[in-house]
């Protein structure tokens, strides 16, 4: 009885380790941009680089890329802020400044760029993290029925 216990037991653990490999990684849905996914749930730049930091090599890709979604940002919202606030002038029956709006879409193009380099960075953050995980994860448990000496064993591979 002690055995078939302890053989149970052995199973259930087995099953249960080789469960939790595949969570962890991150997978890039393509959307209108890519999206971030972790066990289902969408990932914002800041938590993508929070995962990251436990690989070196992808913490410095993604370091690259949140610099660029930052300045990347920052210029999209300082450019539709240009752009927009004439236009609410004109829809408001003021005059309103175009030149401005000249500017704000000069600003918008500008953030294209930093929004292809964060792109490319974080892609290239996620593949490093993922690879990494295949090789820092937890060891395999192969356990087989066998013949031995004695009768069936349970032979366990590590």
């Amino acid at each position: 009885m002690k055995k078939i216990i302890i053989f149970g037991i052995l199973i259930v653990s087995g099953f249960c380790l080789s469960g939790q490999t595949n969570s962890d990684s991150i997978q890039i849905k393509k959307k209108l941009g890519p999206v971030f996914q972790q066990n289902g749930r969408n990932l914002t730049p800041l938590q993508l680089s929070n995962i990251t930091k436990s690989n070196s090599e992808a913490a410095k890709e993604m370091k690259i890329a949140k610099d660029n979604y930052i300045a990347g940002s920052v210029f999209q919202y300082v450019g539709g802020s240009f752009i927009g606030y004439p236009i609410g002038i004109f829809l408001g029956g003021g005059k309103p400044n175009w030149a401005l709006t000249g500017i704000g879409a000069g600003l918008a193009v500008i953030s294209i760029p930093f929004t292809v380099a964060y792109i490319k960075h974080a892609k290239n953050a996620v593949l490093i993290y993922n690879k990494g995980l295949k090789y820092s994860s937890m060891i395999k448990i192969d356990l087989k029925m066998t013949m031995t000496n004695n009768g069936v064993g349970l032979k366990i591979t590590f």
